[in-house]
């Protein structure tokens, strides 16, 4: 069963070029295996762009995952809510929210305003979900 960690960035920006330059900024923080869907502006906030990133979750044992999932948050930004029950065989589910300026909560990237990531089990070939991304 593989696993992935499924991202939703929203960037406070002017244009679709200012939200390429932070799209760029965060991929390379995610690793090089991450895959981008279209960005677009988010519908109740038309200056908040989002965009929905897929990334493959680290090889090894569950605790593996979490902490290569909560590295690579953190290299995002600082002050994640984490949610979620976690056991010794699953990390599905585990999820964390960055709301910036809320909680003491930063970003390492300008313009990041809003983050989010799901831990969950790849469709299999042929099923209609998205993996469990909101």
């Amino acid at each position: 069963m593989a696993f992935s960690v499924h991202w939703r960035l929203m960037f406070r920006v002017g244009s679709r070029d200012a939200f390429q330059k932070c799209l760029d900024r965060s991929l390379a923080l995610l690793g090089p295996d991450s895959v981008p869907r279209e960005g677009q502006p988010y519908w109740k906030i038309p200056d908040l762009w989002e965009c929905r990133v897929s990334a493959p979750v680290p090889a090894g044992t569950v605790a593996d995952q979490v902490l290569g999932t909560l590295l690579a948050a953190n290299r995002l930004g600082t002050g994640w809510h984490l949610n979620g029950s976690l056991s010794p065989v699953s990390a599905t589910g585990f999820s964390g929210v960055l709301a910036v300026g809320k909680s003491g909560a930063s970003a390492h990237i300008a313009g990041l305003e809003w983050a989010s990531f799901d831990l969950a089990v790849d469709a299999e070939p042929g099923d209609s979900t998205d993996g469990g991304v909101g």
